[in-house]
């Protein structure tokens, strides 16, 4: 196993190895990170992400490293009642772990995601209970939305693009919420995918792909609608299936 697990105080903690000192359920709350400086950025969706500047204690010479903070939050009208609380049906089913352990079979698989550092479930009142996660930040990447309202990808990342979904694919990897917001970029052209939430392996096949990819389109077509500097075109989406293999 590439991770710990303690519980205390009603908290189950699932920690990678990599970590030189003990994960407590401190290390998900921001107000921990504020107080010693450490919070370097926030991203405003639906709710907010915070960017955590890590400072190990442990190491000689002190290891620096960049982590991403989420809380889980309900969707839809059940937000309105149920904001963050989740049915617990065991910890493997929680929505915090099973993001962790999918994110470290993807790392075992050699496929380009973020590294998963810790995930935390917390028992809440009856049968319901919270999900956080820390996963570690990819360097000197940004969103596909970023980067098509700021300037034209080129060809090259396009096929790119299309490469990365098909090598996942061929893993097995269903990403549930496949959208332009959650592919990264880096300063190179490398390509991530980010934000398994809700996602799952499942057996190749080309009805799941295809129905995948179409929902990319989507995702990026009403973004062009919305965006006038969004850098979008049928070519860029022949480039995109042409790195893909289609």
């Amino acid at each position: 196993m590439s991770w710990h697990k303690t519980i205390q105080n009603g908290h189950t903690i699932l920690a990678h190895k990599s970590l030189s000192e003990p994960v407590t359920h401190d290390w998900f709350d921001a107000a921990f990170w504020e107080k010693q400086n450490a919070i370097t950025g926030e991203s405003k969706g639906r709710n907010t992400t915070y960017f955590i500047k890590y400072l190990a204690n442990n190491t000689e010479p002190k290891q620096t490293r960049h982590f991403v903070l989420r809380h889980y939050y309900r969707g839809g009208l059940v937000s309105k009642v149920l904001n963050d609380e989740f049915l617990y049906t065991g910890i493997e089913n929680t929505r915090s772990i099973a993001e962790f352990t999918m994110l470290q079979k993807m790392v075992e698989l050699d496929l380009p995601v973020p590294n998963p550092i810790a995930a935390m479930v917390t028992k809440v009142s009856g049968l319901w209970c919270r999900n956080d996660i820390l996963i570690e930040r990819i360097d000197d990447a940004k969103d596909g939305f970023y980067w098509l309202i700021s300037q034209n990808l080129t060809d090259q990342t396009w096929q790119n693009i299309g490469a990365t979904i098909k090598q996942f694919h061929q893993n097995g990897v269903y990403h549930s919420d496949l959208n332009i917001h959650n592919i990264m970029i880096d300063k190179n052209g490398k390509v991530f995918l980010i934000d398994f939430d809700r996602c799952e392996f499942k057996a190749p096949s080309d009805t799941w792909q295809q129905a995948n990819l179409a929902r990319l389109l989507r995702s990026l077509e009403k973004e062009k609608n919305k965006e006038q500097t969004f850098h979008f075109t049928d070519r860029h989406w022949q480039q995109l299936l042409l790195g893909y293999g289609q």
